[in-house]
């Protein structure tokens, strides 16, 4: 059931590659993938350094600005707040060739610095985030007489995601004839792999029968193999009209044997309304009489 797709070498956890240091540097993707804090945080530095640096042109000229109060470092930084922002000046006026090419320049910068943060703003509202959550581990436990590895998928938003789509695959890092270690990925079969929407939650199932590369495996020889699964999905939001994904790794210490999910559904007494718990999407209750280290 289980087919080898390709081989990689890279890892999924804990990866120690510097990946900056050998493809350069991406601001732009840096930029928009950073938090909206550090984003407004990096807008204000970069605001307050430029009239930092223009007020102090402005200030070690001769008479380059009339107008103002006094003579001050204070006047002339705001006065490149106010060209820099291009919100008129008031009172305060260049009257210099020196300060009219600086004004000049600082215009130019402020016109590229609001279009810049402008679009890269525009960038990070545009980009279609979902709200689908993954329970933290995943069990092996039998379902229907036969060892099954299982996960559920829930959508946080009161909405439905229409045409999910999800994908299991399993890293194992295994060694060739030639001694050459590395990892290869294989596909998982699921009994289920596509729900018409995704609207509360879903229950994931992998049989683990012969023919599947977990077959026969305990939590020791998994482990031995650095084994590491990454489930995918992603599913059209019918709220957005965008495709939007999500994904979740689990690591050997993620897989709970002999164990299954608790039930997250209950009822209202009151109004007998079905009510789904989101917060026990990873709770687990151990199956009796099995021990945790029998192969499958």
């Amino acid at each position: 059931m289980g087919s080898r797709q390709t081989i990689s070498q890279r890892p999924i956890r804990n990866s120690t590659v510097d990946v900056s240091s050998q493809a350069g540097l991406d601001i732009y993707h840096s930029v928009v993938s950073m938090g909206w804090l550090a984003y407004l945080s990096l807008f204000a530095c970069a605001f307050l350094l430029v009239n930092l640096l223009f007020g102090f042109l402005y200030f070690v000229g001769d008479s380059a600005i009339g107008g103002l109060q006094s003579n001050s470092y204070q006047e002339y930084f705001f006065f490149s707040v106010q060209t820099l922002a291009t919100i008129g000046y008031g009172s305060k006026f260049p009257q210099t060739l020196y300060a009219d090419v600086l004004v000049t320049l600082e215009a130019m910068m402020g016109l590229l610095g609001v279009g810049m943060f402008t679009g890269i703003a525009f960038a990070r509202l545009s980009i279609p985030r979902s709200r689908i959550i993954f329970s933290k581990v995943a069990v092996i436990a039998p379902f229907e007489g036969v060892p099954t590895l299982m996960f559920r998928v829930s959508n946080e938003r009161n909405n439905r995601v229409i045409g999910a789509e999800i994908e299991l695959t399993l890293f194992l890092r295994t060694t060739t004839p030639e001694g050459q270690s590395m990892r290869r990925i294989y596909d998982l079969s699921l009994l289920r792999n596509r729900t018409p929407m995704l609207s509360l939650t879903w229950l994931v199932f992998h049989p683990i029968v012969q023919g599947s590369p977990l077959f026969g495996h305990t939590a020791e020889s998994l482990a031995e193999l650095d084994f590491a699964l990454v489930a995918t999905i992603k599913g059209l939001d019918e709220t957005i009209s965008q495709t939007v994904h999500a994904y979740q790794a689990y690591a050997c210490e993620d897989i709970q044997w002999n164990h299954r999910f608790k039930d997250m559904l209950t009822e209202n007494p009151k109004t007998g309304r079905a009510l789904i718990d989101l917060k026990q999407i990873s709770e687990v209750v151990a199956l009796p009489d099995e021990s945790p280290h029998q192969s499958i």
